[in-house]
């Protein structure tokens, strides 16, 4: 699973896919809505790649979490 291009960003509801670097800020487009707009560098934006979950033994990336979601769901919803 790729989650370096999907972002969430303080202060607005949802997750945002990455378009593309402007000058002072980024352009993201909102996954649902398919509205884009611009993130600049006074919010905080993070990718999901670089979340973690804190577990009783270890930290496991975001995407390790879905991956074993995925295997016990058998693929499933």
């Amino acid at each position: 699973m790729v989650l370096k291009d999907i972002l969430a960003i303080s202060g607005e509801s949802g997750l945002f896919k990455f378009i593309a670097q402007g000058k002072n800020a980024i352009i993201v487009e909102h996954i649902e809505t398919g509205k884009r707009s611009s993130a600049f560098s006074s919010a905080k934006v993070s990718s999901l790649e670089d979340i973690s979950v804190f577990t009783e033994k270890e930290d496991l990336s975001l995407g390790k979490v879905f991956d074993k979601i995925y295997e016990k769901e058998s693929g499933g919803p």
